[in-house]
């Protein structure tokens, strides 16, 4: 289980850094609408405060993913919503945007079903290398 635990913190430490670029991106559009004088001040300053607020909860959450007990996890679905449920509580407690948890709640499904797919086909395969195998065992 912990070859899991670690292989989808991985991956999901790929998606939070590919979400924080695009949070980047987008707080880079905003400063050149604005200066561009395509958006007033207070526009500006609400869409600066809300995506600067997710990327604090992103890089919260990436502290809060370093750290993950394997204790009873069991499966790719377990470990998604041992996270969801991780994330939400972290992300209610500090006062982050809401929406971020949506935005990281999609992509902990897409990692779980990724996996899950994984794990079908390792236990195809070892289904079918044990067909082959003769009954009768050999000593050597």
């Amino acid at each position: 289980m912990t070859n899991l635990i670690k292989k989808f913190q991985k991956i999901l430490l790929v998606e939070i850094e590919d979400l924080h670029d695009d949070l980047d991106l987008f707080i880079q559009v905003v400063v050149d609408r604005h200066q561009n004088r395509q958006i007033t001040d207070y526009v500006y300053a609400e869409n600066i405060a809300i995506l600067r607020n997710e990327v604090l909860g992103l890089e919260d959450c990436i502290r809060g993913c370093a750290d993950l007990d394997p204790g009873s996890i069991a499966s790719a679905d377990d470990l998604a919503e041992f996270l969801k449920v991780r994330f939400k509580k972290r992300l209610d407690a500090h006062g982050y945007v809401p929406a971020l948890y949506t935005l990281l709640a999609k992509r902990i499904e897409k990692i779980a079903t990724y996996l899950r797919l994984e794990e079908a086909a390792r236990a195809a395969d070892a289904l079918e290398q044990k067909k082959h195998q003769s009954p009768v065992q050999f000593a050597g």
